[in-house]
């Protein structure tokens, strides 16, 4: 099978003028140019001293398309300004990132950016083949980092439905990669993490961010909420298989249906039945109600006919 072709794009300052989009693959279409302009501009305002050495994160591009950003200081921009923050875009279909990927920091780990590039990029490509399952290894060293609690309530709460936030003065892809590790692969197809932004203007479900006060976050789960967040059975089974060693119960609760999967079938399955139920209605001919026939004998003899003598 062909690989999977992806677009991508460099955006950046570039003088008084602002940002601008400074390198693209052919494929990155022009009627692309302002979905991707409003991802880099929802990562925020830069707040005063802070810094951004490197971070990802996912977000839908449309209806058919993904786009992983990856977002980095990229030092002076092309007049010697200090302090230019560039924006790498990848674009996947969206069909494609579902069934072969789902794990924007793998696809930003395969793909490091080019920050020098100017003018034409050549596309990426990404290989037709499953992804390689996770181990119980790996989990178990998310689980017996410091905050390894904290990481295991944060994926009950995204399970539940759910939406995390994290304060740190940085980046912290540690964290948000280790969360990653630990979610059903199906919950992950859908839900948008950020390893550091400036804000959340885009609505992440899980985020790490300076400060994380006001209306943007409200309904969010933050770190101790999230350590002390009530034990739920997802959690509890990663727990046990991952203690146990115990791969083949891993691989069944990281391939289990999300919340949305769920929700999704039940849907289909009320449909089906009232599709059903309708179908049985006009399918079946109408029940014709018998008139009882008129009794006979005397009582039925017609009025003022008598019998002959």
């Amino acid at each position: 099978m062909a690989d999977i072709i992806l677009e991508q794009a460099i955006y950046g300052s570039q003088g008084p003028g602002g940002y601008r989009f400074l390198a693209r693959s052919p494929g990155f279409v022009d009627d692309w140019l302002p979905g991707a302009e409003r991802l880099c501009a929802g990562f925020g305002e830069r707040p005063a001293g802070v810094a951004c050495p490197g971070c990802v994160f996912g977000q839908p591009f449309g209806r058919a398309h993904v786009a992983v950003v990856q977002v980095a200081d990229v030092g002076a921009d092309d007049t010697g300004r200090p302090g230019a923050l560039g924006f790498r875009l990848v674009v996947i279909p969206r069909a494609a990132y579902r069934a072969l990927i789902g794990d924007p920091f793998a696809v930003a780990e395969r793909f490091p950016p080019a920050w020098e590039a100017r003018g034409e990029l050549p596309a990426l490509s990404w290989p037709t083949e499953p992804s390689v399952p996770r181990s119980v290894a790996q989990v178990q060293t998310v689980l017996q980092r410091p905050d390894g609690p904290t990481l295991l309530g944060g994926v009950q709460v995204l399970v539940d439905g759910g939406r995390l936030v994290f304060e740190r003065p940085g980046p912290d892809p540690a964290l948000v990669r280790g969360l990653w590790t630990l979610l059903p692969t199906t919950t992950r197809y859908d839900l948008w993490p950020a390893s550091f932004a400036f804000g959340n203007a885009l609505g992440f479900d899980a985020v790490v961010v300076p400060r994380a006060a006001g209306t943007a976050y409200a309904g969010y789960v933050n770190e101790q909420q999230a350590e002390n967040y009530p034990q739920g059975r997802y959690e509890l089974n990663l727990q046990i298989a991952a203690e146990a060693g115990d791969q083949r119960e891993l691989d069944a609760l990281l391939a289990r249906r999300s919340r949305a999967q769920t929700w999704r079938l039940g849907l289909t399955l009320l449909a089906v039945v009232v599709i059903l139920a309708l179908l049985a209605g006009l399918l079946t001919p109408p029940t014709v109600e018998k008139r009882p026939a008129p009794p006979t004998g005397p009582a039925n003899k017609p009025a003022g006919v008598e019998k002959p003598t």
